[in-house]
């Protein structure tokens, strides 16, 4: 398995993030995680009573799901003790033939029924990975699958729910988990079942990404659905490793990546919500194209560059992951974390504002569901997987970093030594870092830095005073016995950059990581910036209670960064990324 893991997460708790990240992650925590009702969010389990053909089935394990990952990274004693009770409370709505399920009997495998149990496997898979391999949860695993196994009775599992088969088959990840903590040869065999038949009721989805087939013309267009079904497949690839797979998987992370990923780095538009394929990048300006980027495909496609991150370790996904990190997903949460948007401000090219996310049930004309969305769900769970993405390391133990803000890392379980390393920045709103090695002992190991794509000229790294020079968009590589006090620093490009839109009628600007934006506090959004790339960062008092990072150009447009942009989550409170070209 370690020569197709390529890359793989830290240890829980090896990174504690002391920036902007590390802050929204912890309000996350103590403002969102630990405020949810669960045992509501078991109810609908306990008493199976979803008859209107819903989806607060989902919301249970997309919720504890993103809770077990927020652990991974900082320590929480209420949020895990909730997490324990309420697996706990889960585990008793099993009945005695395996099945858990918010469906009544005679409504069961229709429309997001296994949808929801895939979200159910999901959260106990974590559970029982990262924080405690109790063999009743493993148990419970074992006859759920047995249990949807029997039920469909040999039957495709493509024909049902929703999408094409997407939404069923996107717990093709969830069986392969089974699989690898039971050893049961019969359900990797059942995941081999819906890999041959491409996850789909109108075609092969593998195939035709294969062949080139854009996103938005694979099945429906479902954006969401169908990259969990690639990301099922790079879980199925471990244990089963054909070319043709990592093949798919890679073709389809491109054409996605090139062909629908917006300059923000979120995705999906065409419906009211943003939820499809449509070439979005081409399209991304427009008024008539439906809203922008839902956060549930913001988040799944940081899933879907992690899956092609651990299995290449190449920079590309890793850049691609960063970038949305710090645009579309920082972007779309509060910064007390108690909101997040369903659509992300729409449009692109217009004055539009971020409004935060509503009770869903209630907008399908049902009962309130207790304030749920499906991306109110998901926002944590993309703060949580951005943060394990921050450092990472290879499969013989080099420390990989991908992001520089505030933090430190623990290493005593990598190199066999004692030891932290210390990452003091502004990043991502300045581009200087320092790093410090604290180590008990010198110990030979190799650090990878991940040079940004953005950045303009090769970086220069020094490294107690030797230099290392590092490519544009490439890792670099620096192999050497480290000692006690070693440091590393490097300044990263930060002059501005400007991208014009695909269609050739607006201009966008961006720093660093950071893509910028106009914010109707800091005057009209309509006056097209000027082209000279000129700017001087404003520290004035007056920008510093909502802007992280707010610059004046040289005919005095200013522009803060997209994460800043709107955060009053207000509806007077307007933002411009795309602007008029003069």
């Amino acid at each position: 398995m370690d020569n197709i893991i390529s890359l793989q997460h830290m240890p829980v708790n090896a990174v504690k993030l002391q920036g902007i990240l590390g802050k929204k992650l912890h309000n996350s925590i103590i403002n969102r995680l630990n405020k949810i009702n669960y045992r509501n969010m078991v109810d609908i389990f306990r008493y199976r009573n979803e008859t209107d053909d819903r989806w607060r089935c989902e919301f249970w394990g997309k919720v504890v799901r993103s809770a077990i990952w927020s652990l991974r990274s900082e320590k929480n004693q209420e949020l895990e003790d909730r997490i324990h009770e309420t697996v706990r409370d889960m585990l008793s709505t099993q009945t005695e033939d395996g099945c858990i399920s918010s469906y009544p009997a005679e409504r069961q495998l229709k429309a997001w029924d296994i949808w929801g149990r895939k979200y159910v496997m999901i959260a106990l898979l974590r559970y029982y990975d990262t924080l405690n391999p109790d063999p009743q949860v493993k148990n419970a695993l074992v006859r759920m699958l047995d249990h949807l196994i029997a039920q469909l009775n040999g039957k495709p599992l493509q024909e049902f729910g929703q999408h094409n088969g997407l939404a069923a088959c996107s717990i093709l990840g969830a069986i392969v988990g089974i699989y690898r903590i039971s050893g049961e040869k019969r359900f990797l065999d059942f995941a081999k079942k819906l890999v041959d038949a491409g996850c789909c009721s109108k075609h092969n989805i593998f195939e035709e990404a294969r062949k080139g087939t854009p996103p938005c013309k694979l099945a429906n267009g479902k954006a969401y659905e169908m990259m969990s079904c690639f990301q099922g497949l790079a879980d199925y690839y471990v244990y089963d490793p054909k070319p043709e797979y990592k093949e798919a998987i890679l073709k389809f992370f491109d054409a996605v990546r090139t062909q629908e990923i917006f300059i923000t780095g979120g995705g999906g538009m065409l419906d009211v919500v943003g939820e499809y394929w449509y070439n979005g990048k081409q399209n991304q300006t427009r008024w008539d194209a439906g809203a922008i980027g839902e956060t549930c495909v913001t988040v799944t496609y940081q899933h879907l560059c992690d899956a092609v991150m651990r299995l290449t370790n190449t920079p590309v996904p890793a850049n691609a992951a960063i970038h949305t990190a710090c645009n579309a997903l920082l972007g779309a949460g509060s910064d007390n974390g108690r909101f997040w948007c369903h659509a992300n401000p729409t449009p692109l090219s217009g004055a539009a504002s971020k409004v935060p996310a509503v009770d869903q049930m209630m907008g399908q004309g049902t009962d309130s569901f207790d304030g749920h969305d499906c991306c109110l769900a998901q926002g944590p769970e993309g703060l949580a997987l951005a943060a394990m993405n921050v450092v990472m390391r290879t499969s013989n133990d080099a420390l990989v970093l991908h992001y520089y803000e505030p933090m430190e890392i623990d290493l005593a379980d990598l190199f066999g030594t004692a030891g932290t390393l210390v990452i003091q920045s502004e990043y991502p709103f300045d581009g200087s870092v320092s790093m410090k090695l604290n180590l008990e002992k010198a110990a030979e190991f190799e650090i990878q830095l991940l040079v940004p794509a953005w950045q303009k000229t090769p970086l220069q790294v020094n490294v107690n005073g030797q230099i290392y020079t590092g490519t544009p968009g490439e890792y670099l590589h620096i192999k050497r016995e480290w000692v006690d006090g070693d440091t590393i620093q490097f300044n990263l490009d930060f002059s501005m950059r400007r991208e014009i839109s695909p269609d050739g009628k607006f201009k966008a600007f961006l720093i660093g990581p950071m893509v910028l934006a106009r914010d109707s506090r800091s005057g009209n959004l309509n006056d097209p910036p000027p082209d000279d790339l000129q700017y001087t960062r404003c520290t004035d008092e007056q920008y510093k209670g909502w802007a992280h990072f707010i610059c004046t150009l040289s005919d005095g447009t200013k522009l803060c960064d997209y994460i800043s942009a709107g955060n009053y989550f207000l509806p007077g409170n307007l933002l411009r990324v795309w602007h008029d070209i003069k």
